[in-house]
């Protein structure tokens, strides 16, 4: 104690400090110091100031990216607990490389290969630090077959895509999974003859063929083991598989190249598992008569409105699904191929804020005589305003993301982008609905992003939205470093994420580049949950 004190003495003689060791962070101040033994127990020393751990933040992810020219592979860490210390060190590892051909056995020659040309050769990092930033890297092979790549440390798999109709080929080891670089790696595909040649029949309603309908092979991991292939005006489908051929599913759905004049296809319950070539799929049950969805977008004015999305989901409890839309014409009508049954319909026009909004979701049931006009309404208005940690408002500049989450049938939409006014206020244009606002104040202000949920209104009516408080702010420090020779690497983004309320999707909360000396400084917020803060 009495050499900390003695420290902190000589420190505010020579500075002209208080001998506080952990400042405020709402005003940014942090101790002066030379090195960690001056600073608190819970603190760092890093240029020249005492960085104290978190109070609330506990842990998050990272994920660096050096510039391309430097040929270093992305470095994802995780499980980076920040109560612990904010210093965090990284060092990048060089890319690997892999190199080879794909050739394919010549039937009845025992030995001999073909080359491959334009094989696809894709590798997917299995063990991500961050689960849903899993990377994957592809090359095509050239007219010998010859392909070559560059990867991140990590383990990688491989995955063959020949040319169609050939499936999908997984190598075993030691050409898959890939941990360090290769040369000359030879992956050889099985000759034809060795191929399963799959076949079969798809019926409904008691045995009437369903013809253009999709049907693929797949693992029970959801895997590809075949092309995808369509069936014929018998109902009929032939796939290629791996040879054995392996437990395999059948996924039977719509042809994503069907138009929306075609017979509506459902998306069925997977079928399987099955063993042999001629699997016995069984009827798929009944499955009503063709109908027609038709009707018009009109806005608030009655006007129409033109290449609004419309879109149809089955709510008939039948196990099976139709999903489909159409674009409207340039009178609002549309025309949309279904079968009889109840549906939710739903317009949806372009985001630009000149243009109307999502229109209210409605249940319908096929055949109708008539469908009225389906009306989107005016886009609605969001008002609000930041303030600063200190209770201040900000000023202009703040850049204010609004991300529309998805429902039933609208996926996610991205309003377009917008910033406070010199008095901290901003004004956002969209659809009715639950939003992801963000946050990002300018760099210069070493703030941290905001991330909190709202609603915003729908049928054209204005939102008060709560005023944002940004939050205490948090900074990490580091420096980014090649492994081997511990130089600096300059210009490398270091982003820092943490899971949202579903625990499965990372949320970017803060990001730094890294200096000419290899250091960096990232702002985040001091908060237990920064993906779903209050406003």
């Amino acid at each position: 104690m009495r050499a900390r004190a003695a420290g902190c003495l000589l420190l505010a003689a020579a500075a002209g400090a208080a001998c506080n060791i952990r400042d405020s962070r709402l005003s940014g101040a942090a101790l002066p110091c030379s090195s960690s033994a001056q600073c608190s127990t819970d603190s760092v020393c890093f240029l020249g100031e005492c960085r104290g751990s978190s109070s609330q933040l506990s842990l998050v992810m990272a994920e660096v990216r050096a510039p391309a020219d430097q040929q270093l592979g992305v470095l994802q860490k995780a499980g980076i607990d920040l109560r612990h210390s904010v210093l965090v060190d990284f060092q990048m590892q060089p890319l690997l490389s892999a190199s080879g051909t794909v050739a394919q056995a010549v039937d009845g020659q025992p030995g001999a290969t073909t080359p491959v040309p334009d094989a696809g050769v894709v590798l997917t990092e299995s063990t991500p630090a961050i689960g849903d930033r899993a990377a994957s890297i592809g090359a095509q092979t050239d007219a010998s077959g010859a392909f070559s790549l560059s990867f991140a440390t990590s383990t990688w798999t491989v995955l063959v895509v020949p040319p169609v109709p050939a499936p999908p080929f997984r190598p075993a080891p030691p050409a898959s999974p890939l941990t360090s670089t290769v040369t000359g790696l030879p992956i050889v595909l099985p000759a034809p003859s060795q191929l399963a040649q799959v076949g079969g029949r798809v019926t409904v309603n008691g045995g009437s063929p369903l013809s253009g309908a999709r049907v693929t092979a797949v693992d029970a991991s959801g895997q590809l083991l075949s092309v995808a292939t369509i069936t014929d005006a018998a109902g009929a489908f032939n796939l290629q598989l791996p040879p054995g051929p392996p437990s395999y599913f059948l996924q039977i759905g719509p042809n994503p190249g069907s138009k929306a004049t075609d017979p509506a296809i459902p998306s069925f319950p997977l079928q399987g598992p099955f063993t042999g070539i001629a699997p016995a799929i069984g009827d798929l049950g009944a499955l009503p008569g063709s109908t027609t969805l038709a009707g018009t977008v009109v806005d608030a004015r009655q006007q129409p409105v033109a290449a609004a999305r419309l879109l149809a989901l089955s709510l008939d409890p039948t196990g099976w699904v139709i999903s489909r839309q159409v674009v409207t014409d340039a009178s609002g009508a549309f025309s949309l191929a279904v079968r009889a049954g109840i549906y939710a319909v739903q317009a949806a026009p372009d985001v630009d804020p000149a243009l109307p909004g999502v229109s209210d979701q409605i249940t319908v049931t096929l055949p109708a005589p008539a469908l009225p006009p389906i009306v989107c309404p005016d886009k609605s208005q969001g008002n609000g305003a930041v303030i600063r940690p200190d209770g201040q408002r900000v000023g202009a500049g703040y850049q204010i993301n609004a991300l529309r989450l998805p429902d039933r049938l609208v996926g996610a939409r991205t309003p377009r982008a917008t910033s406070t006014d010199a008095a901290g206020s901003f004004t956002i244009v969209g659809d009715g609905g639950r939003y992801r606002l963000e946050v990002v104040p300018p760099s210069a202000t070493g703030l941290p992003r905001k991330i909190v949920t709202l609603e915003l209104g729908g049928a054209g009516q204005a939102t008060q939205f709560p005023t944002l408080h940004l939050s205490a702010p948090l900074a990490v420090v580091g420096t980014v470093s090649r492994a081997a020779s511990r130089t600096a690497v300059v210009g490398a983004t270091v982003d820092f994420f943490a899971l949202d309320a579903s625990g499965t999707r990372s949320v970017l909360i803060g990001s730094a580049l890294s200096d000419a000396l290899g250091r960096y400084r990232a702002v985040l917020p001091d908060v237990p949950t920064p993906t779903d803060q209050p406003p």
